[in-house]
């Protein structure tokens, strides 16, 4: 194998090529939206997620972030840890924060461009990558786009903060081996760094697959591993996880408390997937465009939706890869791809990208693409490889699934033909896109075999291709214009004001109907309505206590109408159906709560039954009489009863009467009562901000006094300027002792293991510079020459860069690379596809 290196004069070459990277990645996404953001009024709208969680947390972190809010956040379901719930989506990536540098108002605007920089940044980054093991730069160049552009990040468009990593993914790669192969010191550790504080649940599968492509790796003539070089990478690996801890650590606490993360595979669930159309659906992703989230076509499925199963390559689908796979034996990247394989199909190797957790995901994908790409630039430039053997497999998949949709389903004792697909239309489009690639990646291999230039040609396609594949997607995804500019208009647009409004002396929640998840984020209000993953463990805790799921939303039905009265709503909005008109004034069906006003497309009702934050309770209920207690009775309960644990009742039992028997169930009319009765107790004054809350209130004796503030490890509270014990009550709220007479109570907010992170960040800094000073003062300088580890011959067509040479010959071609052999020849003769 013979190393290569570019000449230092045409570096600006290089140069170019990496912007012309950006640019293709960036330029492709912006023609598909672009129709998009013209027809939704310069907004980008697609649909779930996106929209729905998105859009407005960028809105919501861009307010948090300019007003210096990093401690508890209030708007956010019944309030949480600012940093530990959206480091997962947004607060480590380099791309939120120059939208912090925006007014609100801009920041849904900027969000397509910012979405069109994360594909171009991926297919820069990709093409650094792929660069170093292709001999021609345009095939690298296709690489870069097969990455940015793959199944995966197709589907995965739906959730935006997901291409955040994807971006910069390959620069773990290329630092390891710079570190490995060029002695280049502390860029691994920086880009461990980046990449787990862009996003942790992403960089724990980023270390399983660092570990395999390392191990896979040194057994390849071109990977220069020593002992001391392994020990070098584990350090800088820790140094770069040191430096990341700022937002690393408060994140790892705040998910850890997260009932999900508990999920485990046992027994049969460990070795094959329960879904008998899972591995339909990792085969359909490989060989066609992909399903769109939560919208499974051929192979439907109630289960893994939202899985982000995806590795389609645009144009080439996996010729190029199988190709690879059966003429490079012992290449590294083949022995990589199998392993992922495997893992992919045996449900506890593929848990292990994800900490091992119970739920199906398939968003470790990315990062053999990354590799699937590179073995695809590899095969089109190398032309000793032959395609012909896996253009017919790929054909042959495409017309298994074509078969596959036709097969008749029974539904009523009745027949049905060409319904198999739930999107029939969208699948056949689907599949004519898959095939026409492949007649077009034919051609090309028709103008290789003839020695004609192809590869500037094949870039084109492939661009024109990636973005053919992602206009299949995002336009079968994206809101049709009426129901984004109603989106715009209820949701998004500032023009449109909503007449209520909480400050920092006036705090009060509101709820709103289905189908409206987040809504309130863009108004500025608290609501106890909130569609978000990442919250405390006690909300979790607290919803499944009443019988309510609590997985990725806090979705409480109006049945639940005591909720309200306990948590602090004093408005409900319900959005008007389009179109209806009617002169009766609206019902609300929860009672107390009254018809107020219609505005912004939504009727206003409000609480005539509210309680202010932070009131006292005359009863308690043990937790074991709370176990045996049916969950339907539950909410109600609540406004009646503080449910305390036994030291709990040990402590303040005799503060409070023990609730009896007959007083567990509740009629509406005694829970308005309740309401009243926790109204008349409730504090004269509560005023909070990101730190904490601070609250006034008078009792005529000693008491606990509630707030449905969930319960979190970093509050600390003082009354009359004593310290006292933050009490979880109700299963994961807050209480405090208060004595009688006037009180002052205050709560402090600090974000559990901040201070810890912030000081490891320092140290992990102080390390690295040390470690950097320390290489330098023992003369270890890294190899200055870029070197590609590139193990084919010259390509002898008009394409060919006179800047890449062979060490051993710097001034003209190979005679073997200008005249093939008989055995080349006669590979070449096998590429002909027939």
């Amino acid at each position: 194998m013979k190393s290569v290196t570019l000449r230092r004069p045409v570096l600006r070459d290089e140069m170019r090529r990496y912007l012309l990277a950006f640019l293709l990645g960036f330029g492709s996404l912006l023609l598909v939206i672009l129709p998009i953001i013209i027809a939704d009024g310069g907004y980008y709208i697609y649909y779930g997620d996106y929209n729905s969680q998105q859009i407005p947390f960028y809105n919501l972190a861009n307010d948090a972030v300019r007003s210096g809010s990093f401690g508890w956040n209030w708007y956010t379901d019944l309030g949480v840890n600012f940093i530990g719930s959206y480091a997962f989506y947004l607060l480590g990536s380099p791309f939120f924060w120059l939208s912090v540098i925006l007014p609100r108002s801009w920041v849904t605007f900027a969000m397509p461009v910012l979405l069109c920089m994360k594909h171009g940044i991926a297919s820069l980054t990709a093409y650094a990558y792929i660069r170093r093991f292709v001999r021609n730069p345009n095939a690298a160049l296709i690489g870069g786009m097969l990455y940015a552009f793959s199944g995966f990040q197709l589907f995965n468009i739906f959730f935006n903060h997901f291409q955040d990593v994807t971006a910069f993914f390959p620069l773990l790669l290329i630092a390891m081996e710079e570190l490995v192969n060029q002695n280049r010191r502390g860029v691994f550790a920086l880009s461990v760094a980046l990449l787990a504080i862009i996003n942790y649940f992403f960089f724990t599968g980023q270390v399983v697959f660092l570990v395999l492509y390392f191990i896979v790796r040194c057994f390849s003539k071109d990977f220069h591993a020593t002992l001391r070089k392994f020990f070098l990478v584990l350090l800088e690996a820790v140094i770069g996880v040191m430096i990341a801890c700022v937002i690393l650590l408060p994140a790892a606490l705040a998910i850890l408390a997260n009932s999900r993360v508990s999920e485990h595979l046992f027994g049969m669930d460990m070795i094959a997937y329960n879904d008998r159309t899972r591995i339909w659906r990792i085969l359909l992703s490989l060989f066609m465009i992909p399903d769109v989230p939560a919208r499974p076509n051929l192979f439907s499925s109630d289960y893994a939706k939202w899985a982000s199963i995806g590795g389609y390559l645009p144009m080439f689908s996996m010729a190029g890869v199988l190709a690879f796979l059966k003429q490079r034996d012992g290449h590294w990247a083949k022995r990589i791809t199998v392993i992922c394989g495997i893992c992919a199909c045996i449900p506890i190797l593929n848990s292990a990208f994800y900490a091992l957790n119970g739920s199906y995901y398939a968003r470790w994908f990315y990062m053999p693409i990354l590799i699937l790409a590179m073995m695809t630039a590899y095969s089109l430039d190398n032309r000793q490889i032959s395609w012909k053997q896996g253009i017919r497999i790929c054909f042959g998949f495409l017309a298994a699934f074509g078969l596959i949709s036709l097969l008749p389903t029974k539904e009523d004792d009745k027949i049905h033909w060409f319904s198999f697909a739930e999107y029939p239309f969208h699948f056949y489009l689907v599949l004519l896109i898959s095939a026409a690639g492949l007649v077009l990646t034919i051609y090309l291999l028709r103008r290789r075999k003839a020695r004609k230039p192809f590869l500037k040609q094949a870039l084109v396609l492939t661009t024109a291709c990636c973005i053919a594949c992602t206009s299949a997607v995002v336009y079968f995804g994206a809101f049709e214009p009426f129901r984004a500019r109603t989106y715009v208009d209820q949701a998004i647009d500032p023009e449109q004001e909503i007449s209520v409004s909480v400050s920092e002396d006036n705090f009060f929640r509101i709820d709103i109907s289905e189908d409206c998840d987040n809504y309130p984020m863009f108004w500025r209000l608290p609501c106890m309505r909130t569609f978000h993953s990442v919250v405390p463990g006690s909300i979790m805790n607290f919803y499944k206590e009443l019988g309510i799921t609590r997985d990725v939303a806090s979705r409480a039905d109006t049945a639940y109408y005591a909720l309200r009265g306990l948590l602090s709503v004093e408005y409900y909005y319900e959005r008007q159906t389009i179109g209806e008109i009617t002169t009766d004034e609206p019902k609300c069906s929860m009672p107390g709560f009254v018809y107020d006003t219609t505005e912004n497309g939504f009727y206003r009702f409000r609480n005539t039954a509210y309680v202010p934050m932070g009131f006292t309770f005359s009863n308690y209920i043990a937790k074991g009489k709370w176990n045996s207690t049916s969950t339907s009775y539950r909410s109600n309960l609540l406004m009646r009863a503080l449910v305390l644990s036994s030291e709990q009742i040990e402590k303040y039992g005799s503060w409070m009467q023990p609730v009896s028997d007959s007083n567990v169930s509740m009629t509406e009319e005694e829970y308005l009562q309740e309401c009243s009765n926790r109204a008349a107790s409730a504090c004269d004054s509560f005023q909070y901000d990101s730190s904490g809350f601070t609250a006034t209130i008078s009792l005529d004796s000693p008491n606990l006094v509630f707030f449905s503030v969930p319960y979190d490890e970093g509050w600390t509270a003082t009354v009359n300027g004593k310290t006292v014990d933050v009490e979880e009550v109700d299963n994961g709220l807050m209480a405090v002792p208060a004595e009688a007479g006037d009180n002052t109570i205050e709560f402090h907010y600090e974000t559990p293991g901040l201070h810890l992170g912030a000081w490891l960040t320092l140290g992990g800094v102080i390390l690295l510079i040390v470690y950097l000073l320390i290489c330098r003062k023992l003369g270890i300088r890294r190899n200055k020459e870029t070197v590609c580890c590139i193990d084919y011959p010259v390509s002898a067509e008009d394409e060919a860069l006179p800047e890449l040479t062979d060490e051993t010959d710097t001034t003209e071609e190979s005679p073997a690379a200008a005249e093939p052999d008989e055995k080349t020849a006669a590979a070449d003769d096998d590429m002909e596809v027939s």
